[in-house]
């Protein structure tokens, strides 16, 4: 099994080191890098760069929006896997993005173990 590349897309440094925090501790074996941007803009440079199979992308980051910087890149990538992570729990935020491509939606205060382990487990074309 190749193991993943995985970009977080967030604003929030605390929110950030916590999800850095849960996926090594608990899927080390399956991850072989992760990076991080704080906004759209530059989630798309990081992109341009480099290969990941998987990014975690917050909706509401200054600058380009995580629906608008999700729009971008897959289009651009189409293996890309774009999972949403937000506070937000609104049926329309979870709409955007997925019209934009995203392929899962968490809720940042549900994240746990199980969810994670459901969003690694998606299909990934390589």
């Amino acid at each position: 099994m190749k193991k993943l590349k995985i970009l977080i897309v967030d604003d929030n440094p605390h929110f950030v080191n916590a999800l850095k925090y849960m996926l090594t501790d608990f899927f080390s074996d399956r991850i072989e890098k992760i990076s991080e941007a704080s906004n759209g803009n530059e989630c798309l440079e990081i992109l341009r760069n480099k290969i990941f199979d998987l990014v975690f992308m917050d909706i509401s980051m200054p600058g380009m929006s995580g629906v608008e910087a999700t729009r971008e890149a897959t289009k651009l990538y189409r293996n890309l896997i774009v999972i949403a992570v937000s506070f937000h729990s609104e049926m329309n935020y979870i709409v955007q993005m997925i019209e934009a491509g995203a392929r899962s939606y968490l809720i940042k205060d549900e994240i746990n173990k199980e969810s994670l382990e459901k969003v690694l487990s998606i299909e990934y074309t390589f």
